[in-house]
Parts: C-alpha cells; structure tokens; sequence
C-alpha cells in the first residue's frame, strides 16, 4: 500500500493532474470512476490534453458531476459525454436543473477519481481539494492525496469502502442526457456573460479602451496535441487596440507589428500579430505553461494597457462575470460565437 500527500506549489510539481497521470500508469485501469463538484471547459480541455487519446480509448470511465449554484459549464459536460467509453451522470440532477438558481438541497462537493484494474489487483484513488477546472487540476494552490493498493486485500482494507458509496452515489444519479438541453438554456440565461450584440456601438474606436476581453473557446494545438495551444482570431480592428495604425488595405498573411505581453510568472514576452490568411487578425500568445497561465481553453483572457506592454490575466467565464459585467461596453460576438469587447 502506498500513500502520499500532494500539495500545489509549483505547477511543474506535484499537482492534482499528476498523481491522476501517476496513478493511471500504475494500476493501467480498465475502467474509472471520476467525481468532481463542478467541470469548466478548461478544465476538460486540460484534462484531454494531458491524458491523451488513448486514455479514453482503453478505459471505461463513469463521470459524476455537480451542477450546484451553475458552476458547472454545459459545454465541459457535453465535451466529456462525447469522448469513447464515458458514461455521465449527475449529483441530483434532475432536482438542481429546475432549482431557482441551481441551489441544491444538499451540496456536492467531490473531487475524487477511482482506478480499478481487478485482474492483476491494482487500485487507485486521487482525492483531494482540486475540482475539474484548469486551476483545480495543476496551477491553484490545492492538496490532496494518492493512494496506491497493489493487491485486493489492501483495496479491501483501505478505500474500497470510499468506492462503494461513491458508486452507489453514481447508480442513483441523473444521467446526463436526461438534463443537458435544459441545464444548457437555464445557465445561459443565468449565468453566461450577456452578449448585447444589439448595444454594441460601431462608432467605438478600440484605442480608446484601457481593457480588451475576448473568450478563447477551444484553441487549436498547434504546437501538438499534447500541449496547449497559443494562437487565436480576432476579427478586424482589434489591432487599433494594442497601437497598430490600420493599413490602408486588407493584405492576408501580413504582419501588424508586435506585442509585449505581461505575464504572471514568465517575464515580458513579445511575439507577432498578423493579419491571417482566413481574414482574421491572428494572435500569438506567450506559451502559457512557461507563463503562468495554465491554458487558453475555455477562459476569458483579458488585456489591460500597461507600462511596458499589455498585462495578461486569464478568468473562468463566471469569474469574469462577476468581476466586470457591470463595466462591459461594446461587446461583439463573432461569427464563431466567441464574445468580445471592451471594459471601461
């Protein structure tokens, strides 16, 4: 029997990500049982990225999730619910779907996974404070535990029991297919950050703004499929933001010039903006793992005018909302669905 003790210091240390990575090359699981208060779509964007495809090809996975108070994202649900051999319910969800504001009757708050191998007696279980968000899983300051039985008598001795209840709390969950229509209209009534497409004033000049936001939605790796990505579209005029004047033609594949990014953790960093090839201003971001910032998937990134360049911060969608949504101002969606726009 083996346990250890994690605690979030440094995510290039020992992180909630990593004892479930750990885990999972120890006991190599033929199935899993995986529970987490609430999921964000970063959270499931790093979490595919780092377990890889053959994770969700080789493993039978049972996902139990909480939609309390509406932290959880639709879309996290839905991305999960559609990889190979998952199945995914939900902590009383048939009663919080229709809950005035999600509140729950009792609150669920796991953040558990279960890895089983029962032919060669190898069990696993990552428990700890870390929920299913990029943050929970490697750059908040979390702790936890991992715990390693290499035989079905140690499994039986120690967290079989935790097992257990757990599915027994998954057997009588709401699966998801019976909610997520529901849930995905009532949190974006919500909770989702209001578009005001109609409000939005043409006439807003960019360079006039100390703070820019756009969402990223789910970035393309194109550094791998085993890292984040660092590139993302913004439409025309954005570029008057960060101080470049507007050509007098539209020339694909061209370069605006360059911005000095602000990071957390990586120093200044300076890469090019371009003007793309599918007529879209085309962004290079720092390499968030080097930066601090964990990944763009699924976050609301935010640039404010600084001394030196543009500090860089990275939001769930929620914490967003409750940080500016009274400051917004010419807010856009693009032809993607992606929102943007200006604080003041």
């Amino acid at each position: 029997m083996r346990i250890r003790g994690f605690l979030h210091s440094d995510e290039h240390k020992k992180t909630t990500l990593s004892q479930i990575k750990d885990l999972r090359s120890r006991v190599l699981p033929q199935d899993a049982l995986l529970c987490f208060a609430y999921a964000t779509n970063s959270g499931a964007a790093q979490y595919d990225m780092s377990m890889g495809s053959t994770f969700w090809n080789d493993v039978t996975t049972r996902w139990l999730f909480g939609i309390d108070y509406g932290r959880t994202h639709p879309q996290a649900l839905r991305f999960i619910a559609g990889k190979a051999n998952t199945s995914v319910k939900v902590f009383d969800g048939s009663y919080v779907v229709e809950a005035d504001r999600f509140i729950p009757r009792r609150d669920f708050h796991m953040k558990t996974s279960f890895f089983r191998n029962a032919p060669t007696e190898k069990y696993g279980m990552v428990s700890g404070s870390g929920n299913f968000s990029s943050g929970g899983l490697i750059r908040n300051i979390e702790c936890g535990i991992s715990l390693f039985a290499a035989s079905k008598d140690h499994f039986r001795r120690t967290f079989r029991p935790s097992y257990i209840d757990a599915r027994s709390l998954w057997d009588n969950a709401t699966p998801l297919a019976d909610i997520i229509d529901r849930y995905e209209v009532l949190w974006k009534k919500n909770y989702e950050p209001p578009p005001k497409a109609e409000e939005a004033d043409e006439d807003l000049d960019p360079v006039d703004f100390d703070i820019f936001w756009t969402e990223a939605g789910y970035v393309t790796r194109n550094r791998g499929d085993d890292k984040p990505g660092n590139q993302i579209d913004l439409p025309w005029l954005v570029h008057r933001y960060f101080g470049f004047s507007t050509p007098a033609a539209k020339v694909k594949n061209s370069t605006f010039g360059e911005i000095t990014y602000l990071t957390p953790t990586g120093g200044p960093i300076t890469r090019n903006y371009r003007y793309g090839n599918n007529s879209m201003e085309k962004m290079t971001l720092p390499i968030p793992e080097q930066t601090g910032l964990d990944i763009y998937d699924g976050k609301v990134i935010v640039f404010q005018k600084g001394k030196g360049g543009f500090t860089i911060r990275l939001l769930e969608i929620e914490d967003f909302d409750r940080s500016f949504r009274d400051r917004l101002v010419g807010t856009h969606i693009m032809g993607s669905g992606r929102r943007y726009g200006f604080i003041h």
